[in-house]
């Protein structure tokens, strides 16, 4: 049988110089597409609500030798994404991956507007 698991990103291509924006990059599928761009030499601007898992993501990408930013940002909010974009011009990233999705398991009976609003502008809204 073959080698289990994917080999090193950077045997497949090179990100090196380039950087990355990633979001919801603290955990999931956005941590996974960080480390992963990380092994191929990518710098980053990683972007998420949670701190805490944010840090550790950032520590983890350091260590494969990745530079890190790291913002905490509610993407539901306007006001948060367009203040990153304020603080990133000029320095705007090569990549960008829109990874922040939420499914919040509710009734239908029990979704609200402000419910419907907040999901409907992290998962459609803030990619734009």
């Amino acid at each position: 049988m073959g080698k289990v698991g994917a080999p090193p990103l950077a045997e497949l291509i090179s990100l090196k110089g380039r950087s990355s924006l990633i979001t919801g990059s603290a955990s999931g599928m956005g941590r996974a597409i960080a480390l992963r761009f990380a092994e191929a030499g990518s710098n980053f601007i990683l972007v998420d609500i949670d701190e805490e898992k944010l840090e550790a993501t950032r520590c983890e990408a350091e260590s494969l030798g990745a530079r890190v930013e790291t913002y905490r940002v509610d993407l539901s909010e306007r006001s948060e994404v367009d203040e990153l974009w304020s603080k990133l011009k000029r320095g705007e990233p090569d990549t960008l991956v829109n990874n922040t999705g939420v499914y919040s398991f509710k009734g239908f009976l029990e979704v609200d507007e402000s419910f419907l609003l907040k999901v409907l502008n992290i998962n459609m809204l803030s990619v734009f």
